[in-house]
């Protein structure tokens, strides 16, 4: 268990004094800024429309613009965690210190979880704020919450998404070993892959776009969504991510030489 503690205590310390955290974080507040100007922008349109008009508006939610961005910052971090030291050939000490592979993407995992929780959370509270801020009393369907506590479900789902994105993006990490693959894998899941799946046929469409990573967060919450997925389901499917990349990428860094 001592040894555990201070793994993960290492671990806190690395992602701390890598410029890369910094960097993704910067990007995450950039995205939510950018996030606020377009909400700010759709609402004058709003303001400005018919009242017809405004009845055919689509819900503002800023977590649908900002929230696959920032799963792709987020997770990077829990990329580099141990993509890092495979560029700087720094997993051999890392090894030497602590034998055990398992224990020590445990350690990992611990850490990739926490950052993921806490930036999920701090970034889907400022989505809200935002909106907030912005919509203010206006009803439905540009709010998506006249009452603030509509919200908590989708803060709540949100944040847990961009954790398990996070733990996934470090079992990515931990199976190509390269951090311009793994980040080229984690956009293609969380940015590229919802884009497509609007070109296909509307069936293949819907079940696609059901399972993927940016999409999971309304059927967690049970808002509003044209997806397939029950709550169960998407809790389901969520769990499948974390359990498939981490038994993937356990596997890989217990049998593959340093």
């Amino acid at each position: 268990m001592n040894v555990f503690r201070d793994a993960v205590a290492a671990e806190w310390m690395k992602v701390r004094t890598l410029r890369s955290t910094w960097a993704f974080l910067a990007g995450g507040v950039a995205t939510t800024a950018l996030g606020a100007l377009i909400l700010f922008s759709l609402v004058q349109s709003y303001d400005a429309a018919t009242p017809a008009d405004r009845a055919n508006f689509e819900t503002a939610d800023p977590t649908v613009v900002t929230m696959p961005f920032v799963m792709f910052f987020i997770g990077a971090i829990g990329a580099m965690l141990i993509t890092s030291e495979y560029t700087t050939r720094s997993i051999g000490p890392a090894l030497l210190a602590v034998p055990q592979r398992r224990l020590l993407l445990g350690a990992k995992a611990t850490v990739a979880g926490l950052v993921g929780l806490g930036c999920g959370a701090l970034f889907a509270l400022l989505a809200f704020a935002d909106a907030r801020l912005v919509l203010g009393d206006r009803p439905k369907p540009i709010n998506p919450w006249p009452q603030w506590t509509g919200a908590i479900p989708t803060i709540l789902c949100a944040a847990l998404i961009v954790l398990v994105t996070c733990l996934v993006a470090m079992g990515l990490g931990a199976i190509v070993r390269s951090t311009a693959a793994a980040l080229t894998t984690l956009g293609a899941l969380v940015l590229v892959a919802p884009i497509f799946a609007h070109f296909l046929p509307t069936v293949w469409q819907l079940r696609l776009a059901s399972i993927l990573l940016p999409n999971l967060t309304p059927q967690l919450a049970g808002s509003d969504h044209p997806y397939l997925l029950s709550q169960g389901g998407a809790a389901a499917v969520t769990a499948a991510y974390v359990l498939i990349a981490l038994t993937a990428g356990a596997v890989s860094f217990s049998r593959r030489d340093a």
